[in-house]
């Protein structure tokens, strides 16, 4: 799952949440991932994209923790309306395409 370009400081407090109540430390998940407890240190405070991208994936598929919990409401409702906006732009498009296509067809008549 892609990461928001600019998360919210509050998602890595939902992970550092997860990760208490899984009852793994920064330092367990330094080891499990063989990374330098630094690294995670720095990735579960924003700075380093990719430890951050390995953690939530290790959440996922090792405790099945949904990323969207981790993500929040506020940035699922900015994809969703995101992707609603692309879709209603595309729609927009095709309409378009017909309208051209049966303008077209009528003056074939």
């Amino acid at each position: 799952m892609p990461l928001p370009t600019d998360p919210d400081p509050q998602v890595f407090l939902r992970v550092k949440g997860a990760l208490k109540t899984i009852g793994m430390s920064q330092r367990d998940l330094a080891k499990h991932l063989g990374l330098a407890p630094g690294v995670v240190s720095l990735a579960l405070s924003g700075g380093n994209e990719k430890t951050f991208r390995r953690i939530i994936d290790m959440l996922e598929q090792e405790h099945q923790i949904d990323p969207l919990q981790l993500f929040g409401e506020g940035e699922r409702g900015d994809r969703i309306l995101g992707e609603l906006q692309e879709i209603k732009a595309e729609l927009h498009a095709l309409r378009a395409e017909i309208k051209a296509l049966g303008r077209r067809f009528e003056e074939k008549k």
